[in-house]
């Protein structure tokens, strides 16, 4: 029972160190983003194609793709950005950039040039035309949609294989310390390979996936030791 009764410590560790590893990513984002590069690229492409001369608007493209990046960085609601992206797309479209837009999102080009032109002039737009902006307003959705969330995807796939890396050289450095300090520092060479080496590398690589329900774990294992013990009694 010695082991199982470590079990629910052993667990809480490991955790300990996946919480570690996930601090090391987060403190990424102070170089350059870090971290938060990932997934972003994409959704830079897609809006980049979405704003060609959108600058006739007096917002330029480039200003559109820094807000729609700090907002990535800062982590705003998903829902929020993806509202704001298609905001700022709109707000860019012109007569000029309206056949690409046409042609991205499947609307007519000519439809949507005359769109361009009676909300630059703040003209109403007739009936077809509104029922041509709302397709528009619905297939930038769908493509923000599908950019947004793959990316988000990106992000968290991403960030939990960073941590997982730091987490996996974290445990090597604590055990070939712990070896070091049992065997001599002239024995700390032969540390990789060893089962203490491979020990340290299974704790490192369950560390990330255990970090978010290492205290459930815990208690759970605590409490199936605890009913054991009671049985045998």
């Amino acid at each position: 029972m010695g082991i199982l009764q470590s079990l629910p410590q052993i667990v809480t560790a490991i955790g300990g160190l996946g919480t570690a590893a996930f601090g090391l990513v987060d403190s990424t984002k102070v170089l350059g983003g870090g971290v938060n590069r990932i997934g972003f690229g994409r959704i830079s492409t897609t809006v980049s194609k979405l704003t060609q001369g959108a600058a006739a608007t007096g917002l330029t493209q480039g200003k559109i793709v820094d807000t729609l990046r700090a907002n990535w960085y800062n982590g705003t609601d998903l829902s929020s950005q993806k509202a704001i992206a298609k905001s700022l797309i709109k707000v860019g479209l012109n007569a000029s950039n309206a056949p690409a837009l046409a042609a991205a999102t499947g609307i007519d080009a000519g439809v949507l040039s005359a769109i361009a032109a009676s909300i630059g002039t703040g003209t109403p737009l007739t009936a077809p035309q509104t029922d041509a902006f709302s397709r528009f307003d619905f297939v930038l959705t769908a493509l923000l949609d599908e950019v947004y969330q793959d990316s988000d995807q990106a992000y968290t796939n991403g960030t939990r294989i960073l941590a997982s890396i730091f987490a996996v050289v974290l445990a090597l450095i604590g055990g070939w310390t712990l070896f070091a300090n049992a065997h001599g520092a002239d024995a700390s060479a032969v540390y990789w390979g060893t089962s203490d080496m491979w020990m340290a590398f299974v704790a490192g690589i369950l560390a990330t996936p255990l970090a978010p329900i290492a205290k459930d774990v815990s208690s759970a294992l605590a409490a199936a030791v605890n009913t054991m013990q009671a049985i045998k009694k």
